[in-house]
């Protein structure tokens, strides 16, 4: 009976055992299943990088720098195939050239980190220069960990050099443009109230040579006109608002002797974007507008001076209407043409000079050309040096001439063959006098009665002693009218002769 239990007892084990063998070896063959599944996907992920690996410029070389793989990459990129390069020096087939410190500095920093990255300067099998991006990677053994080689990888960099050397130029073309310009860029930080200027910006501030030690708004508004700082204030004001900066002011600077000057300067700039809550920077210009500033204020003196010199004109053509007096109205008109003639070409003389002054001798020619014709001009004799009298002076001068030509023509030197007219004019410079002789010889016999009388002689009283502080004298001989002017030389002559002078 024991025996039969003991028998029923491990047939039941035998089949309980083959029954766990079952189910393990399922689970086993499961598991095996699984392990061939990754093997394959790693394999295929493998394939995958050992192709992209060949594509890639990837070279494998010893210590000493011979090529023991060459990829196809390096035969696309470097021109060289791998029968051409399996066994040479890299240094030797590509002519490499290494940055500062050389490949001594290279290698040196390979065996210290593990790996190097940097650009190299290469040639290619047509000869053409290659500049390439590279990563070196030292190879150890896997045992004892002693470095064995070097797996070096390029990438075509001429394109990016190309791209930098371009953003390069652009950035000294731009700078020299603000130069040029008189332009400073800069950046005003409203949370930390700090300034941010570039170079062309200091040279606009108070002392170019030295950059400011504080770069807040009010340490910039020290170097802003104090009747302007009020603007700026109300520019940035505005321009945290509204997001536009818009301002004219002047900016106070040393010049070479150590003196100020004000530089007139126009400002433009607009908020940027910022995170919620927070206020933008403010990124603008300051250009140097001061000869813009100027050539306005000349304007505006000008128009001022057109202005005053209209008016003057007008009153002597009133004055000329009024005083004029003739037997016909024929003759008052040639009379009252006369007289603005004369005006007009002082004026045509000025604005050639545009109102600096006027030629002395272009002056008499223009007045005397009138009455004396070409054929007759021998018997005018002009002499004296060679003059520019002042804008005021220019229309008085050419009046009085006008006049004294007129009466010459009619009843004077000049209204016969014979007569003869000599104007000379001289300077005294220690006496500061301006000094015309108008001399007629050969004419009919004189009274000067009628000339005495007449508006011509009147005018040219009143414009040289009344307007231009000289003397005028005339002197009725038998043999002609003789009349000596004498004006202030530093009121009549411009100011560089007179300067020229003094010096």
């Amino acid at each position: 009976m024991q025996i039969a239990q003991w028998l029923g007892l491990l047939a039941a084990s035998s089949a309980v055992t083959g029954v766990l063998a079952y189910r393990l070896g399922r689970r086993r063959l499961a598991d095996l299943a699984d392990q061939h599944r990754r093997l394959q996907q790693q394999a295929a992920e493998n394939e995958s990088l050992l192709q992209a690996y060949a594509l890639g410029a990837v070279l494998i070389r010893t210590l000493d720098g011979t090529i023991t793989h060459w990829s196809a990459g390096c035969e696309a990129l470097f021109g060289f195939d791998a029968k051409a390069a399996v066994g040479r020096k890299v240094q030797e087939l590509l002519s490499t050239r290494f940055p500062p410190g050389g490949l001594r500095t290279v290698q040196e920093e390979l065996v210290r980190r593990g790996e190097w990255r940097g650009e190299l300067r290469h040639r290619q099998r047509s000869g053409d220069a290659l500049v390439v991006a590279s990563h070196w990677a030292l190879r150890r053994d896997p045992l004892s960990q002693t470095p064995i080689g070097v797996v070096e990888l390029h990438a075509d960099a001429s394109m990016l050099k190309a791209a930098e050397a371009a953003l390069r130029a652009e950035e000294a073309r731009l700078l020299l443009a603000q130069e040029v310009a008189g332009v400073g860029i800069w950046e005003w930080d409203p949370g930390t109230d700090l300034f941010a200027w570039t170079p062309e910006q200091y040279g606009l501030s108070r002392d170019p040579t030295a950059p400011p030690t504080e770069r807040s708004l009010e340490a910039f508004l020290t170097c802003v006109h104090p009747d302007d700082q009020g603007r700026i204030r109300e520019a940035t004001r505005q321009a945290l608002a509204t997001g536009e900066y818009d301002v004219e002011f002047r900016l106070l600077r040393s010049t070479q002797d150590k003196a100020w000057e004000a530089r007139w300067l126009s400002g433009r700039g607009r908020r940027m974007p910022a995170p919620a809550g927070k206020l933008g920077p403010i990124l603008g210009i300051h250009m140097d507008i001061t000869q813009r500033k100027e050539a306005e204020a000349r304007q505006e003196l000008l128009m001022r001076e057109v202005d005053h010199r209209a008016k003057n004109a007008l009153a002597v053509v009133q004055a000329v209407l009024r005083l004029t007096k003739a037997e016909t109205p024929e003759a008052f008109g040639q009379a009252i043409a006369g007289r603005v003639s004369a005006l007009a070409r002082a004026h045509t003389l000025l604005t050639k000079s545009q109102w600096s002054g006027a030629s002395l001798t272009a002056l008499i020619r223009g007045e005397l050309a009138p009455f004396v014709p070409s054929t007759a001009m021998p018997r005018v004799s002009l002499s004296g040096p060679e003059l520019t009298v002042a804008p005021v002076v220019a229309q008085p001068l050419s009046m009085m001439l006008h006049e004294l030509a007129t009466n010459a023509a009619k009843y004077g030197s000049l209204s016969v063959p014979d007569g003869t007219l000599q104007l000379s004019w001289s300077v005294d410079f220690e006496a500061d006098r301006l000094v015309l002789q108008w001399t007629e010889r050969g004419g009919p016999p004189v009274t000067g009665t009628a000339f005495a009388e007449g508006f011509g002689s009147r005018m040219i009283r009143a414009t040289i002693q009344d307007q231009l502080g000289g003397t005028v004298q005339f002197k009725w001989q038998p043999e002609g009218l003789t009349c000596s002017v004498v004006l202030p030389m530093r009121r009549s002559l411009t100011r560089s002769l007179a300067k020229a002078n003094e010096n």
